[in-house]
């Protein structure tokens, strides 16, 4: 077996278990009805990302990690958003910029502009991460393994049903274990991509693959839920707990 091939089989073994924690009670999905289909060549579309996301943060109230597939995207969000989002400190993650994450950890009440590598491998426990926005699905980048993969199928459809689809299930799940980091930890989870609606092509897999919780197209739940779960504190910057 040639270096490419033995590449591709050690990236289809997965294991699966059961999470510990409790996401029916503790989580909620968002999902709106109301997103063009993702294009950042389109500026409905991106205007559409820049208000869902300010609708989210204050029904949420800050405490926000938003994860973009693009860093182009990422700085027109954020430049586009900071002179409306005043009541809450707003950081960008750039490449590399681990400083950006430590601050948004000691804000308390912060937003968190980031690409997609902060959504593996850093723990935000608590109240700081209770909000996660991810914009597009992670679909993967394609890469000399991926294309080898590719020449193995006849058709498209059954290349993304086999190796495409699964990996980005794979990606959006350990996206959402940034959430809900300890067992009293409580978080909204909100996917801005269409093709998650309830008419969206992947919405059946995307459900199936994420852990049990309720699911809605309401914004109005998202602060109910905020409201129901966090403590007072949580709706108090660090400059209001200090008197």
């Amino acid at each position: 077996m040639n270096g490419l091939a033995s590449a591709a089989a050690a990236r289809i073994l997965e294991t699966s278990k059961p999470s510990p924690f409790d996401f029916q009670n503790n989580g909620l999905i968002y999902i709106p009805e109301r997103m063009p289909f993702p294009n950042i060549r389109d500026e409905r579309y991106i205007r559409a990302v820049m208000e869902e996301i300010l609708r989210i943060i204050s029904a949420a109230h800050g405490h926000t990690l938003i994860l973009f597939t693009s860093y182009w995207l990422m700085e027109r969000a954020y430049y586009g958003l900071k002179d409306r989002l005043t009541a809450y400190p707003l950081f960008l993650m750039g490449r590399g910029r681990l400083d950006a994450i430590r601050s948004f950890r000691r804000s308390g009440n912060g937003v968190l502009f980031a690409s997609d590598s902060a959504g593996e491998g850093i723990d935000l426990a608590g109240d700081i991460l209770s909000c996660l926005i991810i914009v597009k699905l992670p679909f993967p980048v394609p890469d000399p393994v991926m294309e080898y993969q590719r020449t193995q199928y006849e058709d498209f459809d059954s290349y993304r049903r086999d190796i495409i689809l699964p990996e980005m299930l794979i990606k959006l799940r350990q996206w959402f274990g940034r959430g809900i980091r300890r067992e009293e930890d409580t978080a909204v989870f909100s996917i801005l991509d269409s093709r998650a609606s309830l008419r969206g092509r992947y919405r059946t897999e995307i459900l199936n693959t994420l852990p049990s919780m309720p699911v809605t197209g309401r914004l109005g739940d998202v602060a109910d839920f905020i409201m129901r779960k966090k403590a007072d504190s949580y709706f108090m910057d660090k400059e209001q707990e200090q008197f």
